[in-house]
């Protein structure tokens, strides 16, 4: 066979091929889903610990060691220790103390206390 007829050979065969892939390609479908882009915000109540705190609406959230305000709090502890001298405050409002991993101390303002 000479190379101009092998080369020609070859490129028909590799054309065909490529429409027979894009034929089988162009069959196969996906079903229809129910699936949707659900665009809505996370309020700081849907973050607080379940079952635990339920009966508790917390308003914001306090991290970064932070003493809690006047309103209900959920009050996030460090990764290191949060033992100072009065212990992790929640201040008014009923709020909801988490400590880190480190040892931890609660003040009495801390309504509910997760370490």
């Amino acid at each position: 066979m000479r190379p101009a007829r092998f080369v020609r050979f070859a490129a028909v065969g590799a054309a065909c091929g490529l429409v027979v892939v894009s034929g089988l390609a162009a069959t196969n479908t996906v079903a229809a889903s129910r699936a949707e882009r659900d665009v809505s915000s996370i309020t700081a109540d849907q973050k607080k610990p379940k079952p635990d705190c339920n009966g508790i609406t917390v308003t914001a959230i306090v991290t970064g060691g932070a003493n809690g305000g006047n309103a209900d709090e959920l009050v996030l502890g460090l990764a290191a220790n949060d033992g100072n001298l009065r212990g992790m405050r929640g201040d008014n409002g009923t709020d909801v103390c988490i400590g880190g991993p480190g040892a931890d101390t609660f003040h009495a303002t801390c309504e509910t206390q997760i370490q």
